[in-house]
């Protein structure tokens, strides 16, 4: 069997397209025009048909991020660094960040304009643009990335080595100093 995806019906490709905006079968059947009495038998049938299942399949697979992505990205984030984009001045060029394709490691840009207005004829007017911008955090992001491979956990590791005996006394102690 190949798994290759044949063309659509322009009727079945609406039904895709519907089944793919509420996920329920009969409701996208009834939306691209199938019969409103038989709606769930023909959306049964559609959603059994494989070309059909290949194609909404296919169209899942665009939309959706791999885990493989995600932690790609979560890892740009912790090797994020923008400072070959401060200019001179310490300010950030956005433009320049934006065609490096780092603009993802950015959280949030706050921009703000002063005009200051001479007071005299020989005052000039200046306006300052102040530019902030927050980044993702990139232990926050680290700190995934080590737990996903497994190199630590929020659980706390406590290693009790005494006999049940020396538990109970210490126990007991325990509640006799906190009783007096």
């Amino acid at each position: 069997m190949t798994d290759e995806v044949k063309p659509l019906t322009k009727k079945q490709e609406i039904f895709v397209n519907e089944y793919l905006k509420c996920f329920n079968g009969a409701e996208a059947a009834r939306r691209a025009g199938y019969s409103e009495k038989n709606a769930r038998d023909t959306a049964s049938d559609l959603l059994a048909n494989p070309d059909i299942s290949r194609h909404i399949q296919s169209r899942l697979n665009e939309v959706h991020m791999s885990a493989d992505e995600a932690l790609k990205l979560t890892a740009d984030i912790a090797r994020g660094d923008v400072t070959e984009f401060i200019t001179g001045f310490g300010n950030i060029d956005i433009d320049a960040v934006r065609k490096s394709g780092k603009g993802r490691l950015i959280k949030k840009i706050k921009q703000k304009t002063v005009t200051k207005i001479g007071k005299g004829n020989e005052d000039a007017d200046v306006e300052v643009l102040d530019t902030e911008i927050e980044l993702y955090p990139a232990d926050a992001a680290l700190d995934k990335i080590l737990k996903i491979h497994g190199k630590y956990s929020d659980a706390p590791t406590v290693n009790i080595n005494m006999s049940w005996k020396e538990f109970v006394e210490s126990a007991n102690r325990s509640a006799s100093n906190n009783n007096s």
